[in-house]
């Protein structure tokens, strides 16, 4: 009896000291010297989601024959791999950028809805699809705070926001287009893009590295329609825009 009791004082206070190490305040500064660095690379994986917004006209409230009644974007998820390098400015101002590859195979972009050829309000709808992988070139502003301590951790995190402009090439956008029958059709997005973005993220000094977990959303501001549409597919839309929300984790150092 007095040995399994003597065993299991021992356990308490071995686990009490691990407890006491585990969440003791440490005075290690992780990566002092980064403040001062002049620049640095890094690398960067994430997801993201996609999706087109449209401008309607006046088509869309008296449609005619065989024209789009409706139409809906599709949410596409992409893996993104990318580089990225960032310049000091000031100590709370830096410049970024990070060339990023999106990978999704075939992008729904959206469906739609056309009136039948006889006239009759009888619905068609189709899921346009187009093959698209996105290389992103983003130039941002990073703005960040000064390191705090966390987590009974000196210094190890900052916080920051980021807000610049983008600009993507699809490299799949010469590629024809499908409809969901198997249809192919000539594709009616264009392949170059510019958008502004803005995003927050959180960084942590850790021994060897910096990671940084960021959430960011674009904007875009060109018109992706492509104007030689032989069968009319987006007459009825003014313009056609799109947007990107990304989840990003940088590693850096």
């Amino acid at each position: 009896m007095q040995y399994l009791l003597r065993k299991q004082v021992i356990i308490i206070i071995a686990f009490l000291g691990f407890a006491s190490a585990a969440f003791s305040q440490t005075d290690e500064v992780f990566q002092p010297d980064h403040d001062d660095l002049p620049y640095y690379l890094g690398m960067s994986f994430g997801l993201n989601n996609s999706f087109l917004s449209f401008n309607r006209n006046t088509y869309f409230l008296m449609p005619s024959t065989g024209s789009i009644s409706t139409i809906q974007p599709i949410q596409t998820m992409y893996i993104n791999l990318g580089l990225s390098g960032t310049l000091k400015l000031t100590n709370h101002f830096l410049l970024r950028t990070n060339p990023t590859l999106l990978i999704s195979g075939n992008r729904n972009a959206f469906s739609y809805t056309t009136l039948a050829t006889n006239g009759t309000n009888s619905p068609n709808t189709q899921t346009y699809s187009i093959p698209s992988v996105i290389i992103d070139v983003p130039f941002d502003i990073k703005m960040q705070s000064d390191r705090y301590t966390a987590f009974r951790y000196t210094d190890i995190m900052r916080h920051y926001l980021i807000t610049g402009i983008k600009f993507g090439f699809d490299l799949g956008s010469e590629k024809s287009a499908t409809i969901n029958n198997g249809q192919s059709y000539p594709n009616v997005i264009k392949g170059t893009d510019i958008a502004y973005e803005i995003g927050l993220g959180t960084s942590f000094y850790l021994r060897y590295a910096t990671i940084s977990p960021e959430v960011k959303f674009s904007y875009g501001l060109r018109d992706l329609r492509k104007l030689n549409d032989p069968k009319l597919l987006v007459s009825s839309l003014d313009k056609i825009t799109s947007n990107f929300i990304y989840f990003t984790i940088h590693i850096e150092n």
